[in-house]
């Protein structure tokens, strides 16, 4: 698992191939559903107090194992409380919540930024759409259009009656759901992703969800094609893994971005690159064509939300392509770059995708000396002027020792 920092995406994307919709998590765990008005928090009331993530120094997020499943664990007396967000289907996101702590709490799970909201048995509706749902009703709720929310359900003051539905022109309803849960226990909530589903998350049955491991697996199995590398650095290895997956969830944007089509061409995701690239308009095209793709998001810090993440995705991919295969006509460059930290250690680039054909090429050692061991296209001339800039070779396959690393 590698631990993300809010400043890493600022945002994760969650959702699953195929599908045209997607959410958002950011760094306390809020998520957001595409093209929604609206946000879902989570808040847990302990034997101690009531921990909210937004004003809590405990709180971790990663992506487990690199992959869109999306963990915020938050400290709690004698444990943490885990939520867990991940795409099901097209229409929808689970997210699991476990009591990882030997007592019980409180959950509540708090709809910010509404306009309408009502409950039916397990079902929230929010803005008339069937939004959220769980497998067991809430025990008490409260609501504010004043900012107060927050404030009413840790004094005590949300409700057990039946719940009126409740509306605010303006989008500014809040209202939290409660749910008691035992300790050493989760409780699950499908969230829905469309604005205009009739029947959304009701009809799913949260029993038959697939848990965070198997999206895990299915993740990593779509991983395994496409050009694939081996770094020493573990951390930039992670980067890349994850990296890989935010551009194929954003590559499915009805208006995906230059660079994300770019990233998936350069990264072999040739059916995922068509599709994104017929969504294209015509300069979009040409920008993508000749990957003048501007700056990432990156630098603009307040630069967020889903097409953010994909575009941040995007840039890190590129420039990791461009320090390790470079074209130029017929000459492919392999590592034109090569940082001294990679000295003594093994790299390996397999099946990337190129203009002539795929590459792939490894670098292994005999002392301080590289052996540069290469499979490419047809017709290619290969050089490696980031380790040996004396070096050339016209032949498809080979291995050679290189001049000592600089």
């Amino acid at each position: 698992m590698v631990s993300i920092g809010p400043d890493t995406y600022g945002e994760h994307l969650v959702g699953v191939l195929g599908g045209t919709r997607h959410a958002t998590v950011d760094g306390a765990g809020t998520v957001r559903p595409q093209r929604a008005l609206w946000s879902l928090e989570w808040w847990i009331g302990g034997d101690d107090r009531w921990h909210v993530p937004a004003h809590e120094a405990a709180v971790r997020r990663s992506l487990v194992d690199d992959m869109p499943v999306v963990r915020t664990a938050m400290r709690i007396p004698g444990g943490d409380a885990v939520h867990e967000v991940y795409g099901v289907t097209g229409d929808a996101v689970v997210i699991d919540v476990e009591n990882a702590s030997p007592a019980p709490f409180v959950l509540a799970m708090v709809v910010r930024g509404a306009t309408v909201v009502a409950r039916s048995d397990t079902t929230v509706l929010v803005d008339s759409v069937p939004a959220i749902t769980a497998l067991r009703p809430p025990s008490r709720w409260a609501s504010s259009s004043t900012g107060a929310l927050e404030s009413i359900v840790t004094s005590g003051g949300a409700h057990e009656a039946e719940m009126p539905v409740l509306r605010d022109r303006h989008a500014t309803l809040d209202c939290a759901f409660l749910y008691p849960v035992a300790h050493r226990t989760r409780l699950r909530f499908a969230v829905a992703l469309g604005r205009h589903d009739t029947a959304g998350v009701r009809e799913l049955d949260l029993t038959a969800m697939p848990d965070a491991a198997t999206v895990v697996r299915g993740w990593q199995a779509q991983l395994a094609r496409g050009m694939r590398v081996e770094l020493p650095d573990p951390a930039r290895q992670s980067e890349i893994e994850a990296a890989r997956a935010c551009v194929l969830l954003g590559g499915q944007a009805n208006l995906p971005a230059p660079a994300v089509v770019a990233a998936l061409e350069d990264w072999g995701f040739d059916e995922e690159a068509l599709t994104a690239w017929h969504r294209l308009g015509f300069f979009a095209k040409r920008r993508a064509a000749r990957r003048d793709v501007g700056a990432s998001p990156a630098s603009s810090p307040g630069s967020m939300g889903s097409g953010s993440a994909a575009l941040t995705a995007a840039h890190r991919l590129l420039a990791i392509r461009r320090q390790l295969l470079r074209e130029d006509a017929r000459t492919l460059q392999l590592f034109p770059e090569w940082p001294s930290a990679w000295n003594g250690q093994a790299v390996d680039v397999r099946d990337a995708p190129t203009r002539l054909g795929p590459v792939s090429f490894s670098v292994r050692w005999h002392g301080e000396r590289p052996a540069l061991l290469w499979e490419a296209p047809a017709g290619a001339q290969v050089c490696a002027p980031g380790l040996d800039p004396t070096w050339a070779s016209s032949d498809q396959r080979g291995e050679t020792l290189l001049a000592r690393a600089q």
